[in-house]
């Protein structure tokens, strides 16, 4: 198994903050735990005292174990994507959109050894855990929609979805590649450059297409 380093008791103590503030610390520390210590060992109660919050509390937000890990990796997902769409706002052209899009999917989907740890584990846990399994076909399913609405954004609505569905399939064998194989990298400048090769191949295959139907 992946192992992840988790401050243990990293948050003991701790009695300010929002509501909220508690929730998303739980959310967080579930994501680590669970790319330190898999589905299984990864107790409501390691996960309390990790957060720094009560089982009282935690219960509170989150009723069982399933809905506690559901609601962290919908989370990270939105979190995730709503990172590259704000970043995206603020670029000026198609292939600029299409630079800075590749840029941030390698720092938040590849890149992030923290949640490329959590979604192998993820994984590798689903093949044995009928739970885990929905969950990650869910996952899989609404990540393709994302980017699929990410491409849309920008190259237009108008775009053959031949092209959309083309692209994403492409990008989802590429991340999950390259995200397994990230933990184990030393050489990382040439592995960026690695994906940099492909995300150039992408956006000019686009663009290509783009121009084509002008």
């Amino acid at each position: 198994m992946l192992t992840a380093t988790v401050p243990r008791g990293a948050g003991a103590g701790r009695s300010t903050g929002t509501a909220g503030d508690a929730r998303q610390r739980i959310l967080q520390t579930t994501v680590r735990c669970f790319g330190a210590y898999g589905y299984e060992k990864s107790s409501m109660k390691l996960i309390s005292k990790e957060a720094g919050v009560s089982q009282t509390l935690l219960h509170y937000h989150f009723e069982t174990k399933e809905k506690l890990f559901q609601a962290a990796i919908d989370d990270m997902a939105k979190t995730m994507f709503s990172t590259v769409s704000t970043r995206l706002a603020e670029a000026v052209s198609v292939g600029d959109s299409l630079a800075k899009a590749g840029d941030l999917v390698y720092t938040l989907f590849i890149d992030n050894v923290a949640a490329v740890t959590f979604m192998v584990e993820f994984a590798a846990a689903a093949n044995h855990n009928e739970f885990l399994r929905t969950a990650y076909v869910d996952y899989r399913d609404t990540q393709r929609r994302r980017l699929a609405e990410l491409l849309r954004t920008i190259v237009g609505n108008d775009t053959p979805p031949n092209l959309i569905d083309e692209t994403v399939r492409l990008f989802e064998t590429v991340l999950l590649g390259m995200s397994m194989q990230r933990p184990f990298i030393s050489d990382t400048a040439r592995f960026r450059a690695d994906f940099d090769a492909f995300a150039r191949m992408i956006a000019t295959h686009t663009t290509e297409v783009l121009n084509s139907r002008r």
